[in-house]
């Protein structure tokens, strides 16, 4: 979509839209994440209890899971037509991980929230027709609250 020939919408109120469906999409992840481990746990050999206990196949599926998501997250967000999907879908991880290991303390649930952050993030980040300040901005953003998230635990 050329956002520079007349006619077609302004980048604003699409980089909005798009912000707010990556968002939705980051907020039915976890659900994913639990459903994968939950599977895991119960499709699991029960006489199979590894050093997490007797817990060891849900554990080892949420691990997994925790990967295996955001590729989930790629046809969801194709699907809110957050296009091109891909690009938040590759980006996302990157915001991810910093939050993940920010958030390995108590904080366990802001842990699996965390895509609710994320997402939106790399949709900011990748989106199509936006300026170079404009993904700078989100970039700053993000690092501003990693921080604050550092200082505070």
């Amino acid at each position: 979509m050329d956002l520079s020939k007349p006619g077609t919408p302004s980048v604003a109120p699409r980089l909005a839209e798009r912000v707010v469906f990556a968002g939705v999409v980051g907020a039915m992840l976890p659900f994913l994440h639990f459903g994968w481990a939950l599977l895991g746990a119960v499709l699991a050999d029960e006489s199979q209890c590894g050093h997490f206990g007797c817990l060891g196949p849900f554990a080892e599926a949420w691990e997994t899971g925790r990967w295996l998501v955001p590729v989930l997250a790629w046809p969801l967000l194709g699907l809110l037509r957050v296009r091109p999907a891909w690009h938040v879908a590759l980006v996302a991880p990157l915001f991810l991980v910093p939050l993940w290991e920010l958030s390995a303390g108590p904080e366990v649930l802001f842990g699996v929230l965390s895509t609710v952050l994320a997402y939106p993030f790399a949709a900011l980040v990748t989106a199509p027709g936006a300026s170079w300040r404009q993904r700078g901005l989100g970039v700053a953003l993000f690092l501003m609250f990693c921080g604050a998230l550092a200082v505070s635990g």
